[in-house]
């Protein structure tokens, strides 16, 4: 946009983060006002219709921002994995929030937006950038915030205990009816409960934690057998069928990749 604008409705459709690379807006939210230009970033906090005028632009320095719209299942398995450190979320949070755009939330938004441009960083670097982004997030002013776009469940410490223990035996053949019984629940109330509050069956979050603790193997230097192992895989081809699968590339293909970076 070359030029200021008028008031204009917009709608976010759930949690979003709004970045402005140059050039200045005002929102409001109810009765709320807000500013913000490239030294800071916005938030809102859930779907909400508010109104955004931009208010320095012009051909020589044009006004470029860009909205993110942030997924509750990335929220949540952020809050899941930081569950010893997170906090109850206020019961009023605010609509949207402004603040301060620091070093570690600027460079997380540029590695997305690089990794987008290309389609096999799209797929592997991509997802790694977001959680970082929503990690950043999530220990900054806006923590509030973006943990209460995420629904409290009422078996959500369970389940996050179950998730702990999970995540604590990821190396060894731990079965989703252990996990149960650690959290005192019958296997199929866990099964059913665990897809309400984490957004995944607990068969395929432990299949992702070996994956990504395969991963980490595989980035510290272990070669491809050795990661499968560790991480519970009996086949070395049914590792790299999967690890391919969730990640983009194939084990080898992926370590040397990042190796590069």
């Amino acid at each position: 946009m070359s030029r200021p604008s008028t008031c204009q409705i917009l709608h976010a459709l759930g949690p979003t983060l709004t970045v402005v690379g140059q050039g200045r807006t005002t929102a409001r939210f109810d009765d709320v006002e807000l500013e913000y230009d490239a030294s800071r970033y916005a938030v809102v906090a859930r779907e909400a219709a508010f109104e955004e005028a931009v208010t320095e632009a012009d051909s020589t320095s044009p006004y470029l921002a860009m909205s993110l719209e942030i997924p509750p299942d990335a929220i949540a398995r952020m809050l899941l994995a930081l569950a010893d450190v997170s906090a109850e979320p206020p019961a009023e949070a605010a609509s949207a929030l402004v603040s301060d755009l620091d070093t570690p939330i600027e460079d997380a938004v540029v590695r997305l937006l690089r990794a987008i441009r290309d389609p096999v960083e799209r797929r592997i670097v991509a997802p790694l950038a977001l959680e970082e982004l929503v990690f950043r997030l999530l220990r900054s002013e806006a923590a509030a915030m973006v943990r209460g776009a995420v629904r409290r469940d009422r078996d959500a410490d369970k389940i996050q205990a179950a998730m702990r223990f999970l995540r604590a035996n990821v190396e060894r053949p731990v079965s989703v009816e252990e996990a149960a019984r650690h959290v005192a629940m019958s296997p199929s109330h866990f099964a059913h409960r665990f897809r309400a509050v984490a957004r995944v069956s607990p068969m395929r979050y432990l299949k992702r934690l070996r994956l990504e603790h395969a991963r980490t193997l595989l980035l510290s230097g272990l070669r491809a057998s050795e990661a499968a192992q560790r991480a519970g895989y009996e086949s070395a081809s049914h590792f790299t069928r999967d690890f391919k699968g969730h990640f983009g590339a194939a084990p080898g293909d992926y370590a040397e990749r990042f190796q590069k970076l």
